[in-house]
């Protein structure tokens, strides 16, 4: 596997975990009362609050290297 491809996966993945966290945290914001219960009390209203905030600067950065990641590695030719 390529540097590139790599890279790739790893954007792909962080994205992808970070999508799902934010899309958590935010039904955790909004119906709290099932969530705290199916998350054994883990993931509170405050807690899920505080997640989905500073996951906003991390979500922003992976979306735009997930956008630009290609057209990135072919202008620094980062191939191997």
């Amino acid at each position: 596997m390529s540097r590139q491809q790599l890279a790739r996966r790893i954007i792909h993945w962080l994205l992808t975990v970070a999508v799902i966290v934010y899309l958590l945290t935010g039904f955790g914001i909004t119906q709290y009362r099932i969530v705290e219960p199916l998350t054994f009390g883990l993931l509170t209203k405050n807690l899920a609050h505080r997640i989905h905030i500073n996951l906003e600067i991390p979500f922003i950065i992976l979306v735009v290297l997930h956008i630009w990641l290609l057209p990135l590695l072919r202008r620094f030719k980062l191939k191997h």
